[in-house]
C-alpha cells in the first residue's frame, strides 16, 4: 500500500489530469488510510465534482469513513448521473439482503458476517444522499426521478429502527414541509442525515434545470405517501406492536392481574419496545400530515 504522503500528493496533483487518469489514480491510491480528509478538499471543484462524482459512488461506498466524500458527490455532482449510481448501489444492496438469506458454507460464515454488518451503514449513506440529489433535479416532471428512486429505496428496505429513521428522514427531507420537528423522546434513534438543516447553499444547480409542471406537486406528494405506507406495513408485519392487548387494558383495566407486568407498561418501560412505537409514530406521521 502507498505511503500516505505519497497518496496524498498523488490526489492533490492528479486532480490536474484529465479525468480517466485521475480516476485511475484514486483506484490505486483510495484505500490508503488518511487521503479521505484530503481527497474530500479537491472535490470541492464542483467542476471536477460534476465530471467524475457518479464514478466515485461505488468506488467509495465501500470504504469506511468515505460519508463525507459522498456527501459532497450528492451535492457537487451532476444530480442526473449521481442518482443513477446511487439507485445502481442501493439494487446491489437488495441483492446483499438476498444473499445474506441463504444459508452461506461453513468457510464463508465470517465473511458474509462481516459483510452484512456493512450494509445498514451503505443504506444510510445512500439515502442520505438520495434526499439531497432529489432536492437538486429541478426538471418538468421530477416524479419520473422520485418514483424510480423510491422504488430502489424499497426493495433494499430492511425493517431494523435504524434503517426505518433512515426512511423517515428520506421521506421528511424530500417531502419539502417545514414544520417544527416533533418533540424529542426517550426512545429517538439518531441517524446520520446530512439534508437535516438544508443547506442548499452547499449544492451545486442542476445544469439542466427546467421549469416544473405544476401538477407535479400534488404527483410527487402522493408516491412518498403511497411510499411510506408501504414501508409502515413491512416494520409492522416485521415487529409485533401488541395493539390488541394494550387496547384491551386500556379500556377494561379491571381485567387486568394486579402486580402483572402488563403490556402498556411494557412499552412505556422496554427501551426495545419504546423504539417500535417511536418509529410507527414517525411513519404515521409523514403519511398524514
Amino acid at each position: 500500500m502507498p505511503e500516505l504522503s505519497e497518496s496524498v500528493t498523488a490526489i492533490r496533483e492528479g486532480a490536474k489530469e484529465d479525468s480517466f487518469t485521475y480516476l485511475t489514480i484514486l483506484e490505486y491510491h483510495i484505500n490508503t488510510p488518511g487521503v479521505l480528509p484530503v481527497l474530500n478538499e479537491v472535490l470541492q471543484n464542483a467542476d471536477l465534482t460534476r465530471e467524475i462524482g457518479w464514478d466515485l459512488v461505488q468506488m467509495l461506498l465501500p470504504i469506511d469513513g468515505s460519508e463525507d466524500c459522498l456527501e459532497t458527490v450528492a451535492r457537487l455532482g451532476n444530480p442526473r448521473e449521481v442518482s443513477i449510481k446511487v439507485m445502481e448501489a442501493l439494487e446491489g444492496l437488495a441483492a446483499a439482503w438476498e444473499d445474506d438469506a441463504d444459508i452461506p458454507d461453513e468457510n464463508e460464515i465470517a465473511n458474509v458476517a462481516s459483510e452484512s454488518s456493512k450494509i445498514p451503514g451503505r443504506f444510510i449513506t445512500l439515502t442520505g444522499m438520495l434526499a439531497i440529489i432529489q432536492g437538486r433535479i429541478k426538471t418538468k416532471h421530477p416524479s419520473r426521478f422520485l418514483g424510480p428512486s423510491l422504488v430502489k429505496v424499497f426493495n433494499a428496505y430492511h425493517p431494523t429502527p435504524e434503517i426505518t429513521t433512515a426512511v423517515i428522514n428520506l421521506v421528511r427531507s424530500l417531502s419539502g414541509r417545514r414544520r417544527p420537528p416533533l418533540p424529542a423522546r426517550s426512545s429517538s434513534i439518531n441517524v446520520a442525515n446530512p439534508d437535516k438543516d438544508k443547506d442548499v447553499f452547499r449544492n451545486a444547480p442542476d445544469p439542466e434545470a427546467e421549469q416544473e409542471d405544476p401538477v407535479e406537486e400534488s404527483l410527487c406528494q402522493k408516491l412518498l405517501q403511497s411510499f411510506t405506507t408501504a414501508i409502515l406495513q413491512q416494520y409492522v408485519n416485521a415487529h409485533e406492536m401488541q395493539w390488541s392487548p394494550r387496547l384491551l387494558e386500556l379500556y377494561y383495566p379491571g381485567n387486568v392481574i394486579p402486580g402483572k407486568l402488563t403490556t402498556t407498561k411494557a412499552f412505556s418501560e422496554d427501551e426495545v419496545l419504546q423504539k417500535r412505537d417511536a418509529v410507527v409514530g414517525q411513519l404515521v406521521v409523514r403519511i398524514y400530515l
